[in-house]
């Protein structure tokens, strides 16, 4: 964390510098930009080094080390394909209903960017504690301790599932000034009030299929996973989204959230269950 945020803070450091030329930079615009984020991810590498030789680690780097392994490669990308997926899928699905709601007006679109700004502060602080879990389950899972196992996927359902509530929370009492961060406009902001309400009503359900998805990627099940990330982002939601908004408009496709985030979690727990076997005592 320390490592990235070096990088982070000069690449914001530099980012004015090198695209307005100010001290001894030259002007150089969006170049200056790009720049600045690669002089950035620099710093993070040298972060990194500097701790590896300064702090002993029990894993080292050699050249022993380089040699491909057929079984390991095999096994990383059985869980790193679907996850990167999975990453992609988000993409996707904005493409779609951007699609949808240009039919209706260009405000639904900017609409819908505005959200998935937003919503980005309350899943990556889920997806913080889904990524901790992953070596937790993994660990426990190949130990054999499938009660700790069962723990732990209860504990991140349940701290999941408050970070959830809490947005939902945030998008019932101070829905204007979260959608007033990014517009002025009055038609605007009560579009997004709006949609923000329709969506926010999925969202302590969507704890359900991001812990299982992300307990099943620790298991080295990614298939499993990526299924649940296909049933949310694009089976069940694009397909709702189109149909709701021929009979409710363009609320409908803020609605088809909700409906996809219902019936995944209810596939998700389903598909959670049966790839691992816990058995409970």
């Amino acid at each position: 964390m320390f490592s990235m945020i070096c990088g982070f803070v000069t690449n914001i450091v530099l980012d004015p510098l090198m695209i307005f030329g100010i001290g001894p930079f030259p002007t150089m615009g969006i170049r200056g930009a790009a720049i600045a984020t690669v002089l950035g991810q620099f710093v993070s590498l040298a972060v990194y080094i500097i701790i590896y030789f300064v702090r002993p680690m029990p894993v080292k780097i050699k050249m022993s080390y380089m040699v491909p392994d057929k079984l390991m490669i095999k096994r990383l990308y059985s869980v790193g394909i679907p996850a990167t997926l999975n990453m992609a899928l988000p993409s996707l699905l904005i493409s779609a209903l951007n699609g949808i709601l240009a039919e209706f007006s260009e405000k639904y679109v900017l609409v819908l960017g505005v959200y998935y700004k937003l919503q980005t502060f309350i899943y990556l602080s889920a997806n913080g504690i889904i990524q901790g879990i992953r070596p937790l389950v993994g660990y426990n899972y190949g130990a054999g301790e499938h009660k700790r196992v069962d723990k732990i996927f209860k504990t991140a359902m349940k701290l999941t599932v408050s970070i959830m509530i809490l947005g939902t929370i945030l998008a019932w009492v101070i829905p204007y000034q979260l959608i007033g961060l990014f517009t002025a406009n009055p038609e605007t902001i009560k579009i997004g009030v709006t949609a923000l309400r329709y969506i926010s009503c999925g969202f302590a359900v969507s704890a359900v299929s991001v812990t299982c998805s992300g307990a099943l990627e620790g298991l080295g099940k990614g298939m499993p996973s990526l299924f649940i990330s296909l049933s949310r982002y694009v089976v069940i939601i694009i397909p709702a989204a189109y149909i709701l908004s021929r009979f409710i408009d363009a609320n409908g496709v803020w609605a088809a959230f909700v409906v996809a985030e219902f019936v995944t979690a209810i596939y998700a727990y389903i598909t959670y269950k049966k790839n691992t076997k816990i058995e409970s005592k």
